[in-house]
């Protein structure tokens, strides 16, 4: 006995997620309307659907926030050292003069 399960192609699940999102249908008229069974629209609507990428680029969005501050302390620790290590230079040569 053959494999029954149908194939989707990538440009149709992103269809089917675009009409579920454009249109406020719900996943199971959508299913029904494209004899889909829902469960695989749910797992393409994870995958494709804009809240999911709106989702991931506001966490990518806020990975760089602390990202940024995190080097901008670092930035301001090693400016700190910095200036230290000139004023020692600075008073070592005076001492030598």
């Amino acid at each position: 006995m053959g494999d029954k399960r149908r194939r989707y192609d990538e440009e149709f699940k992103r269809k089917t997620v675009e009409l579920i999102e454009k249109t406020g249908k719900t996943k199971a008229v959508v299913a029904r309307e494209l004899d889909i069974p829902a469960n695989c629209i749910t797992e393409w609507v994870k995958k494709y659907g804009t809240a999911n990428a709106e989702a991931s680029k506001q966490a990518q969005l806020l990975a760089d926030y602390e990202r940024l501050k995190k080097l901008e302390q670092q930035n301001r620790e090693l400016l700190e050292e910095r200036e230290i290590l000139l004023k020692a230079n600075r008073f070592v040569s005076k001492k030598r003069d």
